[in-house]
Protein backbone atom coordinates (compact mmCIF):
# COMPACT_ATOMS: atom_id res chain seq x y z
CA UNK A 1 0.00 0.00 0.00
CA UNK A 2 1.38 3.33 -0.99
CA UNK A 3 1.97 6.21 1.22
CA UNK A 4 -0.86 7.98 -0.83
CA UNK A 5 -3.13 5.28 -0.47
CA UNK A 6 -2.62 5.07 3.41
CA UNK A 7 -3.62 8.82 3.66
CA UNK A 8 -6.59 8.38 2.02
CA UNK A 9 -7.70 4.78 3.99
CA UNK A 10 -6.75 7.10 6.80
CA UNK A 11 -8.53 10.15 6.67
CA UNK A 12 -11.63 8.16 6.04
CA UNK A 13 -11.34 6.50 9.57
CA UNK A 14 -10.36 9.88 11.09
CA UNK A 15 -13.54 11.63 9.73
CA UNK A 16 -16.12 9.27 10.93
CA UNK A 17 -16.41 11.37 14.22
CA UNK A 18 -17.65 14.17 12.33
CA UNK A 19 -19.59 12.66 9.91
CA UNK A 20 -21.68 10.84 12.75
CA UNK A 21 -22.08 13.65 14.36
CA UNK A 22 -23.63 15.43 11.41
CA UNK A 23 -25.80 12.96 10.85
CA UNK A 24 -26.85 12.85 14.51
CA UNK A 25 -27.74 16.67 14.34
CA UNK A 26 -29.52 16.23 11.35
CA UNK A 27 -31.77 13.44 12.53
CA UNK A 28 -32.22 15.48 15.81
CA UNK A 29 -33.57 18.23 13.85
CA UNK A 30 -35.88 16.65 11.75
CA UNK A 31 -37.14 14.40 14.83
CA UNK A 32 -37.68 17.90 17.07
CA UNK A 33 -39.80 19.86 13.63
CA UNK A 34 -41.70 16.61 13.38
CA UNK A 35 -42.63 16.44 17.44
CA UNK A 36 -43.64 20.33 16.81
CA UNK A 37 -45.52 19.36 14.06
CA UNK A 38 -47.37 16.49 15.77
CA UNK A 39 -47.63 18.45 19.17
CA UNK A 40 -49.60 21.31 16.88
CA UNK A 41 -51.97 18.63 15.71
CA UNK A 42 -53.05 16.86 18.90
CA UNK A 43 -53.30 19.79 20.70
CA UNK A 44 -54.91 21.81 17.97
CA UNK A 45 -52.11 24.43 18.49
CA UNK A 46 -50.27 26.60 15.24
CA UNK A 47 -47.89 25.59 13.78
CA UNK A 48 -45.38 27.38 11.57
CA UNK A 49 -42.54 26.09 9.90
CA UNK A 50 -40.28 29.37 9.85
CA UNK A 51 -40.59 29.26 13.80
CA UNK A 52 -40.12 25.53 14.57
CA UNK A 53 -37.10 25.60 11.49
CA UNK A 54 -35.78 28.51 13.14
CA UNK A 55 -36.04 27.88 16.73
CA UNK A 56 -35.04 23.85 16.17
CA UNK A 57 -31.00 25.12 14.73
CA UNK A 58 -30.18 24.36 18.74
CA UNK A 59 -29.85 20.96 17.45
CA UNK A 60 -27.70 21.90 14.44
CA UNK A 61 -25.35 24.04 16.35
CA UNK A 62 -24.18 21.15 18.09
CA UNK A 63 -21.70 20.26 14.44
CA UNK A 64 -19.34 23.23 15.02
CA UNK A 65 -19.56 23.31 18.69
CA UNK A 66 -18.85 19.50 19.35
CA UNK A 67 -16.16 20.10 16.89
CA UNK A 68 -14.46 22.90 18.84
CA UNK A 69 -14.81 21.00 22.12
CA UNK A 70 -13.22 17.99 20.83
CA UNK A 71 -10.46 19.91 19.23
CA UNK A 72 -10.03 21.95 22.83
CA UNK A 73 -9.82 18.41 24.40
CA UNK A 74 -7.36 17.38 21.91
CA UNK A 75 -4.58 19.83 23.00
CA UNK A 76 -5.49 19.24 26.71
CA UNK A 77 -4.85 15.84 26.76
CA UNK A 78 -5.29 14.71 29.83
CA UNK A 79 -3.68 11.52 31.53
CA UNK A 80 -5.12 10.57 34.66
CA UNK A 81 -9.15 9.92 34.90
CA UNK A 82 -9.75 12.34 37.78
CA UNK A 83 -8.49 15.55 35.53
CA UNK A 84 -10.55 14.45 32.74
CA UNK A 85 -13.60 13.95 34.90
CA UNK A 86 -12.35 17.91 36.37
CA UNK A 87 -12.29 18.92 32.76
CA UNK A 88 -15.12 17.13 31.64
CA UNK A 89 -17.77 19.12 34.65
CA UNK A 90 -16.25 22.51 34.10
CA UNK A 91 -16.24 22.63 30.57
CA UNK A 92 -19.62 20.79 30.33
CA UNK A 93 -21.24 23.93 32.22
CA UNK A 94 -19.26 26.17 30.19
CA UNK A 95 -20.05 25.00 26.73
CA UNK A 96 -23.81 24.20 27.46
CA UNK A 97 -24.08 28.34 28.57
CA UNK A 98 -22.40 29.35 25.70
CA UNK A 99 -24.49 26.96 23.51
CA UNK A 100 -27.73 28.60 24.51
CA UNK A 101 -26.48 32.11 24.02
CA UNK A 102 -24.58 31.67 20.86
CA UNK A 103 -28.43 30.28 19.64
CA UNK A 104 -29.88 33.21 21.21
CA UNK A 105 -28.38 35.54 19.62
CA UNK A 106 -28.89 33.30 16.30
CA UNK A 107 -32.28 33.55 16.57
CA UNK A 108 -32.87 36.56 17.41
CA UNK A 109 -30.61 37.93 14.77
CA UNK A 110 -32.99 35.64 12.00
CA UNK A 111 -35.93 36.58 13.66
CA UNK A 112 -35.70 40.18 12.96
CA UNK A 113 -34.85 39.93 9.54
CA UNK A 114 -37.41 37.59 8.66
CA UNK A 115 -40.47 39.09 10.82
CA UNK A 116 -41.78 42.43 11.62
CA UNK A 117 -42.47 41.73 15.14
CA UNK A 118 -39.07 39.73 15.95
CA UNK A 119 -39.05 37.69 19.39
CA UNK A 120 -37.49 38.96 22.55
CA UNK A 121 -34.24 38.13 23.66
CA UNK A 122 -35.13 37.23 26.76
CA UNK A 123 -37.72 35.13 25.94
CA UNK A 124 -36.14 32.96 23.78
CA UNK A 125 -32.99 32.41 26.44
CA UNK A 126 -35.67 31.69 29.10
CA UNK A 127 -37.36 28.92 26.85
CA UNK A 128 -33.89 27.71 25.83
CA UNK A 129 -32.83 27.24 29.47
CA UNK A 130 -36.02 25.64 30.63
CA UNK A 131 -36.10 23.08 27.96
CA UNK A 132 -32.71 21.95 26.72
CA UNK A 133 -30.18 23.29 29.68
CA UNK A 134 -30.21 19.74 30.86
CA UNK A 135 -29.82 17.89 27.78
CA UNK A 136 -27.03 20.04 26.50
CA UNK A 137 -25.11 19.60 29.86
CA UNK A 138 -25.37 15.79 29.50
CA UNK A 139 -23.64 15.95 25.83
CA UNK A 140 -20.73 18.01 26.57
CA UNK A 141 -20.07 16.19 29.59
CA UNK A 142 -20.34 12.70 28.18
CA UNK A 143 -18.32 14.45 24.93
CA UNK A 144 -14.57 14.15 25.94
CA UNK A 145 -15.33 10.14 26.72
CA UNK A 146 -17.25 9.65 23.65
CA UNK A 147 -14.60 11.41 21.52
CA UNK A 148 -11.61 9.64 23.15
CA UNK A 149 -13.26 6.14 22.76
CA UNK A 150 -13.90 6.80 19.35
CA UNK A 151 -10.50 8.03 18.38
CA UNK A 152 -9.12 4.62 20.22
CA UNK A 153 -11.72 2.81 18.32
CA UNK A 154 -10.21 4.30 15.11
CA UNK A 155 -6.28 3.96 16.24
CA UNK A 156 -7.17 0.29 16.65
CA UNK A 157 -8.38 -0.06 12.88
CA UNK A 158 -5.35 2.11 11.33
CA UNK A 159 -3.09 -0.01 13.45
CA UNK A 160 -5.01 -3.42 11.70
CA UNK A 161 -4.93 -1.69 8.00
CA UNK A 162 -1.21 0.04 8.00
CA UNK A 163 0.59 -3.24 8.73
CA UNK A 164 3.50 -1.82 6.12
CA UNK A 165 4.52 1.19 4.06
CA UNK A 166 5.67 1.73 0.41
CA UNK A 167 8.68 4.04 0.48
CA UNK A 168 9.53 5.80 -2.83
CA UNK A 169 12.82 7.28 -3.57
CA UNK A 170 12.88 8.43 -7.38
CA UNK A 171 11.84 5.02 -9.07
CA UNK A 172 12.27 2.90 -6.20
CA UNK A 173 9.47 1.44 -4.52
CA UNK A 174 10.31 -0.65 -1.34
CA UNK A 175 7.66 -2.17 1.54
CA UNK A 176 8.42 -1.81 4.57
CA UNK A 177 7.20 -3.62 8.07
CA UNK A 178 5.83 -0.73 9.82
CA UNK A 179 7.02 -2.65 13.35
CA UNK A 180 10.77 -2.53 12.01
CA UNK A 181 10.82 1.25 11.98
CA UNK A 182 12.93 2.16 14.85
CA UNK A 183 12.87 6.23 14.43
CA UNK A 184 12.53 8.40 11.21
CA UNK A 185 14.44 11.77 11.01
CA UNK A 186 14.57 14.28 8.77
CA UNK A 187 17.19 14.49 5.86
CA UNK A 188 15.76 17.78 3.79
CA UNK A 189 14.39 17.88 1.64
CA UNK A 190 13.66 14.26 2.25
CA UNK A 191 13.06 11.80 5.10
CA UNK A 192 15.59 9.18 6.93
CA UNK A 193 13.35 6.25 7.72
CA UNK A 194 15.99 3.70 9.86
CA UNK A 195 14.05 0.30 10.09
CA UNK A 196 15.87 -2.40 12.30
CA UNK A 197 18.49 -3.68 9.38
CA UNK A 198 18.32 -0.44 7.35
CA UNK A 199 17.92 2.93 6.16
CA UNK A 200 15.95 4.06 3.59
CA UNK A 201 15.69 7.86 2.01
CA UNK A 202 11.87 8.76 1.35
CA UNK A 203 10.56 11.58 -0.45
CA UNK A 204 8.01 12.11 1.97
CA UNK A 205 7.84 15.12 4.76
CA UNK A 206 8.13 14.38 8.17
CA UNK A 207 4.72 16.13 8.71
CA UNK A 208 2.88 14.16 6.40
CA UNK A 209 4.78 10.78 7.46
CA UNK A 210 3.60 11.74 10.95
CA UNK A 211 -0.64 11.74 10.24
CA UNK A 212 -0.36 8.52 8.61
CA UNK A 213 1.21 6.20 11.50
CA UNK A 214 -0.53 5.39 14.22
CA UNK A 215 -0.24 8.24 16.76
CA UNK A 216 -0.36 5.97 20.08
CA UNK A 217 3.14 4.39 18.62
CA UNK A 218 5.11 6.99 16.66
CA UNK A 219 5.84 9.47 18.98
CA UNK A 220 7.50 13.06 17.48
CA UNK A 221 9.68 13.71 20.18
CA UNK A 222 12.06 16.10 18.51
CA UNK A 223 11.45 19.26 15.59
CA UNK A 224 13.13 16.34 12.98
CA UNK A 225 12.32 13.20 14.91
CA UNK A 226 9.77 10.83 15.36
CA UNK A 227 10.13 7.54 16.86
CA UNK A 228 8.64 4.09 17.45
CA UNK A 229 7.99 3.91 21.26
CA UNK A 230 8.03 -0.21 21.29
CA UNK A 231 11.72 0.18 20.08
CA UNK A 232 12.75 2.58 23.41
CA UNK A 233 14.59 0.27 26.51
CA UNK A 234 15.84 3.05 27.99
CA UNK A 235 15.60 7.37 29.06
CA UNK A 236 18.89 9.18 30.08
CA UNK A 237 18.49 12.56 31.33
CA UNK A 238 20.18 15.46 29.99
CA UNK A 239 19.43 17.58 33.39
CA UNK A 240 18.17 20.01 31.28
CA UNK A 241 14.63 18.59 30.13
CA UNK A 242 15.69 17.07 27.41
CA UNK A 243 16.67 13.01 27.53
CA UNK A 244 18.17 10.51 25.30
CA UNK A 245 16.09 7.53 24.04
CA UNK A 246 18.27 4.42 23.98
CA UNK A 247 16.91 2.20 20.56
CA UNK A 248 16.72 -1.73 20.49
CA UNK A 249 20.17 -1.53 18.28
CA UNK A 250 21.62 0.34 21.12
CA UNK A 251 21.23 3.67 18.69
CA UNK A 252 20.64 6.60 20.92
CA UNK A 253 17.87 9.68 19.96
CA UNK A 254 17.25 13.20 21.65
CA UNK A 255 14.05 13.71 23.21
CA UNK A 256 13.21 17.25 23.28
CA UNK A 257 11.65 19.08 26.17
CA UNK A 258 9.10 21.20 23.93
CA UNK A 259 7.72 17.68 23.09
CA UNK A 260 7.39 16.16 26.15
CA UNK A 261 4.02 16.10 26.06
CA UNK A 262 4.04 13.57 23.34
CA UNK A 263 6.48 11.17 25.29
CA UNK A 264 6.55 12.19 28.81
CA UNK A 265 3.87 8.72 29.12
CA UNK A 266 7.56 6.84 28.71
CA UNK A 267 8.93 8.29 31.74
CA UNK A 268 6.38 6.00 33.67
CA UNK A 269 6.39 3.36 31.61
Amino acid sequence: MKIQELHTTNSKLLNPNFGILVVLCVVLYGLAIFKDYIFSQTYSTGFYWSDTMLYNIYWLLFIPSMQFANFIYKKVQFKSLTNKILYALSTGFIFSLLHIFIFTSIFILASNLIYSVPHRFLTILKNAVSHQLHITIIAYLFSPFVFEYLKRKIHSQIQNINKTITVKNGTRRIKIDISTILFIKTDRPYTMIHSTNQKFLHDESLKNLENILDSQIFLRVHRSVIINKNHITELKSRKNGDYDGVLTNGQSVRFSRHYRKNWSELLNH
